[in-house]
C-alpha cells in the first residue's frame, strides 16, 4: 500500500537529529538556562538521542562487521570525551559511550549462551550505562527496538517506554535546582516530547530507504561532526568569554 507521507530517508533523518543536536549543545553553552528560548533550543535536541538508537539497531540488523562497528563507536567516542567535558561540562561518559553499550547489548541478546547470563549481562551493561549521558533510556529503547523486529505496535511501546524514562529521570534534576515539584513534572514531559517526535518521524515519516546516490563519506559524518562541532562550540565559548 503507498504511503505518500513516507518522505524521509535515513540520512534526511540523520541530518535532521544532527541539527536538532547542534541546538541543544548551542543552548547549553551560550544561552541562559531557564530563559524560554533555552528551552526550546534543548527541548529540539532530545530528538537526536533516540533516532540514532534507531538506526544504531537498523544498522545492527544489516552490518557487514560488527567489530568495525564497535571499533568505529569507541573510536570516537574516545574522541568526543575531552571535547564534551570541556564544552558542555557535563561530568559523564558521552551519548556514543551509550550508543556503544547499545551495540554490544544487541550482540549478547543475539550470543550463544545461557539465557540466564544473557540477562545478567544486558542487565550489568544498562545499569553501567548509568554513567553515561542518556544512559539507561538508550539501551532499553535498543532492546525494546530489537525485539520488535519492524513492528510498528513494538515501536510504539519502544518510544513510550524511552519517551515515558526520559520523562521521569529528568524530574530529579529540576528537584535538585531547587524547582517545584509542579515544575519539574512539566518541564520533565517537555523534555520528553523530543523524544515522541522522534518517534512520530520514524514511524510515519521514514521510508525505510537511504539517500539514491549517498556520498562515500556520509557514513561517517555523524561520528566526525560530533567531536568536531563540540570543540568549536568550546572554542567559540573562549573567545566570547575573552571578548566579554
Amino acid at each position: 500500500m503507498r504511503e505518500p507521507y513516507r518522505v524521509l530517508n535515513r540520512d534526511q533523518l540523520k541530518l535532521l537529529a544532527i541539527i536538532a543536536m547542534t541546538f541543544n549543545h548551542f543552548a547549553h553553552v551560550f544561552l541562559i538556562p531557564g530563559t524560554a528560548l533555552y528551552e526550546v533550543f534543548e527541548d529540539i535536541g532530545y530528538f537526536t538521542a533516540m533516532t540514532m538508537c534507531f538506526f544504531l539497531v537498523e544498522g545492527y540488523r544489516y552490518t557487514r562487521s560488527k567489530q568495525a562497528y564497535i571499533r568505529r563507536l569507541t573510536l570516537f567516542a574516545l574522541l568526543s570525551e575531552v571535547p564534551y567535558v570541556l564544552a558542555l561540562e557535563f561530568h559523564q561518559l558521552n551519548v556514543l559511550y551509550t550508543l556503544l553499550l547499545c551495540f554490544i547489548i544487541l550482540c549478547v541478546m543475539d550470543g550463544r549462551m545461557a539465557a540466564w547470563k544473557k540477562r545478567l549481562l544486558v542487565s550489568g551493561l544498562v545499569i553501567f550505562s548509568g554513567a553515561c549521558d542518556w544512559g539507561i533510556v538508550l539501551p532499553i529503547g535498543a532492546i525494546l527496538l530489537k525485539r520488535a523486529e519492524g513492528s510498528r505496535r513494538g515501536q510504539a511501546l519502544a518510544y513510550g517506554v524511552a519517551a515515558s524514562l526520559f520523562w521521569l529521570l529528568n524530574i530529579p534534576g529540576f528537584l535538585f535546582m531547587d524547582a517545584g515539584v509542579g515544575y519539574a513534572v512539566l518541564h520533565g514531559f517537555y523534555a520528553s516530547l523530543g523524544v515522541i517526535a522522534s518517534g512520530v518521524a520514524v514511524m510515519v515519516l521514514y521510508n525505510g530507504r537511504k539517500s539514491e546516490k549517498p556520498a562515500a563519506w556520509s557514513k561517517w559524518f555523524f561520528y566526525i561532526y560530533y567531536p568536531a562541532h563540540l570543540t568549536l562550540l568550546w572554542g567559540l565559548s573562549l573567545l566570547v568569554q575573552r571578548g566579554g
